[in-house]
């Protein structure tokens, strides 16, 4: 029987900067299986595109440290590698008074979380910045910007390879048998074919599919995703003056959402810019404007259709910043669901409890495009030893 060293299950943002890190780093024989035939095609193809500063978290968490790391070492990379990354940087706005109390909070949390640069500015200062967007007050963060994360993938891709990495596309992992320091795994690619090889390492890394994963391991895992479906529109916002954007992120203050008897904080409804063609084949800043995601449970992991919520929904939660659009505004875009997991706030980066030859990755939802590098690293310094020399 075959046997494979490393076994990294996903080939998301997550999985694949995983395997350029520990490649890079002399860990020899890293395999990557992804089971769609494309890679970053779930979570890592289906979100806002955005670099997260690190805003949001709490303080000590695993998402406050990697996504302020991660958003660093992403801004380096794309900047070394070519890929198309612009700093925006985005206002987080407060329509009222009670939401103004909030900002306060993210200043005192951003100082807690080594954000740089933040301050809280008037609703005057807010006109300056995006003529169209009206508020009380807002959170002005430098750090925030968009990338194009397709060409993020394929970079992490090409450079895993490079490195000595194997990615092994179209192919899903059916079976986990645990023996004796490592394990037996069993795959089946899109024509039905069937193959199982030895492996002395593996790191679950497959996204909203992580708690299956982790159960094929050991069954007493019980994490569960409880994936968040997200639905975006757009608007052009060349089509009228009064609906441009200077190319700000625009986002609100938190609202909450229930799950499972649970309060938990959303990033909820925002204006992002997305990125178009330039002359010549580079990248700019576009006109269309992104408008969501929606956060709202759902039990199918690949159920991406689009028109669950209407228009509508979107214009009522938008004008209360940006007053100036029309739901006849508003084009249907995509849908992506996030792997919410039950009962967690924060990443769970951990070896398995039974055979800690495993390392799980659950819960990597937002901000884990953003944390990508720096999970990577931290996987490769935690659960190899590996003490980065590239």
């Amino acid at each position: 029987m075959e046997k494979i060293p490393v076994t990294i299950i996903g080939g998301g943002v997550v999985g694949l900067a995983i395997a350029r890190e520990l490649s890079l780093n002399g860990v020899d024989g890293v395999y990557l299986f992804e089971k769609n035939p494309y890679l970053g095609d779930e979570q890592s193809g289906r979100n806002s595109c955005v670099l997260h500063a690190g805003v949001y978290y709490s303080p000590g968490s695993l998402k406050a440290k990697l996504c302020v790391q991660g958003n660093a070492m992403l801004y380096a990379f794309c900047d070394e590698h070519g890929v198309a990354c612009f700093n925006t940087s985005k206002i987080i706005v407060a329509v009222d008074e009670a939401k103004d109390r909030m900002i306060d909070t993210y200043v005192e949390r951003c100082a807690a979380n080594g954000v740089k640069g933040v301050k809280k500015i008037s609703s005057k200062e807010i006109i300056e910045i995006e003529p169209n967007v009206r508020a009380l007050s807002a959170l002005l963060v430098p750090s925030t910007g968009v990338l194009d994360v397709p060409e993020y993938v394929k970079t992490l891709a090409r450079l895993a390879s490079d490195a000595g990495a194997g990615i092994i596309k179209d192919t899903k992992v059916t079976g986990i048998e645990p023996r004796g320091d490592g394990f037996v795994v069993r795959t089946r690619d899109s024509r039905g074919a069937e193959d199982e090889f030895e492996t002395d390492r593996i790191i679950n890394s497959a996204g909203l599919y992580a708690d299956e994963i982790a159960a094929l391991v050991n069954p007493s895992n019980s994490w569960r995703i409880a994936p968040l479906r997200g639905e975006y529109y757009r608007y052009d916002s060349s089509s009228r003056k009064e609906v441009g954007l200077n190319g700000t992120c625009v986002y609100q203050v938190q609202e909450p959402y229930e799950l499972d008897g649970k309060l938990y904080f959303g990033i909820g409804i925002h204006l992002t810019p997305t990125l178009d063609v330039a002359e010549g084949g580079s990248r700019k800043i576009g006109r269309y404007v992104s408008v969501g995601p929606t956060s709202i449970p759902v039990t199918d992991k690949h159920d991406y259709e689009t028109g669950r919520k209407a228009a509508g929904f979107f214009y009522e939660d938008v004008k209360r910043f940006f007053p100036n659009l029309r739901v006849e505004d508003l084009q249907m875009d995509y849908a992506g669901n996030r792997a919410k997991l039950k009962g967690y706030d924060d990443f769970v980066i951990r070896r398995d409890e039974k055979y800690p030859a495993c390392a799980h990755l659950v819960g990597i939802d937002s901000p884990g495009l953003t944390s990508s590098l720096a999970i990577a690293r931290y996987v490769a310094e935690e659960f190899f030893d590996v003490r980065r020399t590239s």
